[in-house]
């Protein structure tokens, strides 16, 4: 098992991203004041479930998952740079190798409006080998 890894890695290369401001940066099980204005972002590691792919001396276990980050912003505004945002994200990850982690491709998700603000998800597959 390498989810303490693979979480350590996500997280270095999204601090890498060219975008990223730690104030705008929240992450799960950390305490986080939302900005009262423009955008902000939430990254979450989804670890999923792991698969045997081989058979030597020890099994070889594929471990998936995905990466997805909340992208935010207020109500009433246009969406134009929250959708740049979320390209340069989906951009930033997809097709990404490091080590035995490798990124897929990147889908960006519109969520429903809601009360508070404006979301898209940035949803990105991971496989560790």
């Amino acid at each position: 098992m390498n989810n303490a890894l693979i979480d350590s890695l996500i997280r270095e290369h999204m601090r890498a991203w060219s975008g990223f401001v730690a104030e705008r940066y929240a992450t799960d099980n950390v305490n986080f004041k939302t900005p009262s204005d423009g955008i902000w972002y939430r990254l979450t590691v989804q670890h999923g479930i792991n698969l045997m792919v081989g058979m030597a001396d020890t099994p070889c276990t594929r471990e998936l998952g995905a990466v997805v980050i909340q992208v935010f912003y207020p109500n009433n505004k246009q969406t134009s740079s929250i959708k740049r945002l979320a390209d340069s994200l989906g951009s930033h990850f997809q097709y990404y190798r490091t080590g035995k982690l490798e990124f897929l491709t990147a889908s960006v998700i519109n969520v429903p409006e809601r009360e508070n603000g404006y979301q898209l998800n940035v949803r990105i597959p991971y496989r560790f080998n």
